[in-house]
């Protein structure tokens, strides 16, 4: 399989299970707030990923947003359509590529693009297992938000 259409499904997946991640939120409400603050977390990572693509003068964004479920929704939404945006323009030769950008302590690295666009889908999937957890403990019911799950519906199947 290519690695932009490899890298294209687990953008697709990571939206399906951010949205199912926050759906469970949403059983909560509001006032669930360590569920709510990891899941935060997971958008204010994106959201970093994406300014170090955007450029090296980006203003400097919270690894931790304290955001309403509303704000969630819309910020989920968007980042799938920003992450998108992202791979129509990267080939494959663009995706062995260095990105080049300092991390919240202003350490600069250099990190293959695609080694990074995995890392934002394992990361997201290891804070969604924290949310699952915190809900569970909120005395909610848990989002399953594992690759084969999507993978076993027939949206995902379809999808080449």
């Amino acid at each position: 399989m290519e690695s932009t259409h490899l890298l294209r499904r687990l953008i697709e997946y990571d939206h399906w299970a951010n949205r199912e991640a926050l759906a469970s939120l949403e059983g909560l409400g509001d006032g669930a707030e360590r569920p709510r603050k990891i899941f935060c977390h997971v958008i204010g990572a994106q959201r970093i990923w994406l300014s170090r693509f955007e450029g090296p003068n980006q203003p400097s964004l919270d690894p931790w947003p304290a955001l309403a479920l509303a704000e969630c929704r819309g910020a989920v939404e968007e980042l799938y359509q920003r992450w998108s945006g992202l791979l129509d323009k990267l080939t494959p030769e663009k995706l062995g590529e260095n990105l080049i950008y300092r991390n919240t302590k202003g350490v600069e690295f250099k990190t293959p693009v695609r080694d990074v666009l995995m890392h934002l889908v394992t990361h997201s999937a290891y804070h969604r297992g924290q949310v699952a957890a915190a809900v569970r403990e909120a005395g909610g019911k848990p989002a399953a938000t594992d690759l084969v799950v999507w993978v076993r519906q027939p949206a995902a199947v379809a999808k080449p």
